[in-house]
C-alpha cells in the first residue's frame, strides 16, 4: 500500500521515470539469460508505449474502498498518539519517584487513552462490517469505548480512594520480590 502511494506522487507519473526503469531493465551484465532478458522486452515495450505507465496501472488498484461521506485529516490524530506514547516515557519514571494525585490522574488519563486508540484500531481493522456484517462491528467499538471507561475509572477509583496508581505498581513489584525470595 505505501508503495502504491509512492508510485502515485506526481514525480513517480513522469516519463522520465519510465525511461529510467526501461535502462534498469536493460541487460548490463552477463547474469541474465535469454529467457530472462525475452521476458523483460514486453514490459519495456509497454513501458516506452504509454503516456503515463505506472500511474495507470496504479490508479486501478485500490485496497479498499473508502465509504465516508466527510473524509477527515487523522494526521493531526496521528500526532497526538505519538505525543501521548513519547509523554508517557518520562511520566512513568517520575510518578514512582514522586508518588501524587496529580500525576497519576495525568498518568491514568494517558494510559487509557493509549490503550483506547490501539484497541480502537484492532477493533477497525479486524472487525469490519464487509465480513461480520454491519452490527458486529459496532458492538466491537462500543466494546471498546466500554472498556476504556471502566479502565479509566478504576484507576480513578485507585487514585482517589486507594493507595494510589503508582503506589500500587510498587505494591505489586514488592509481592513480587517478596515471593522470590
Amino acid at each position: 500500500m505505501a508503495f502504491s502511494m509512492f508510485l502515485r506522487r506526481p514525480a513517480c507519473t513522469t516519463r522520465l521515470l519510465s525511461q529510467q526503469l526501461v535502462a534498469l531493465s536493460k541487460p548490463t551484465h552477463c547474469s541474465l539469460n535469454p529467457k530472462m532478458i525475452a521476458s523483460i522486452a514486453p514490459l519495456q515495450n509497454s513501458l516506452l508505449k504509454s503516456e503515463t505507465p505506472i500511474s495507470n496501472v496504479i490508479r486501478s488498484f485500490k485496497s479498499s474502498t473508502v465509504h465516508e461521506e466527510h473524509p477527515h485529516d487523522h494526521s493531526k490524530l496521528w500526532v497526538i498518539e505519538k505525543l501521548t506514547s513519547a509523554a508517557m516515557v518520562p511520566l512513568i519514571p517520575i510518578c514512582l519517584m514522586m508518588p501524587n494525585k496529580i500525576f497519576d490522574s495525568i498518568l491514568a488519563i494517558l494510559i487509557t487513552a493509549h490503550s483506547f486508540w490501539g484497541l480502537e484500531a484492532i477493533a477497525v481493522d479486524y472487525v469490519r462490517a464487509s465480513i461480520f456484517g454491519p452490527i458486529l462491528p459496532k458492538i466491537a467499538i462500543g466494546l471498546v469505548y466500554l472498556i476504556s471507561i471502566a479502565t479509566l475509572g478504576g484507576l480513578f477509583y485507585i487514585i482517589t480512594h486507594d493507595v494510589g496508581l503508582a503506589n500500587a505498581i510498587k505494591q505489586l513489584w514488592a509481592v513480587k520480590a517478596k515471593q522470590n525470595a
